[in-house]
């Protein structure tokens, strides 16, 4: 978790994946992929995270706003 799944650099996080870069065998263990886009895990735990919740999304959160 403290490292993308394929970039380079420091914690495969400086640079994006590159052609022909080999990228980590297992995807769910990794946040990000590279140095800017996180994972489908990620991106599942944020929208369930901020589709009911008060804290992340105020002063409406998504659900409610589709409800509109």
């Amino acid at each position: 978790m403290d490292k993308g799944c394929c970039g380079v650099g420091r914690n495969n996080g400086q640079i994006t994946c590159l052609p022909l870069q080999q990228p980590c065998a297992d995807r769910q263990k990794y946040i990000f992929w590279d140095a800017f886009h996180p994972t489908e895990k990620a991106n599942i735990f944020l929208a369930k995270a901020t589709y009911t919740s008060q804290s992340y999304t105020y002063p409406i959160n998504i659900q409610q706003l589709a409800n509109l």
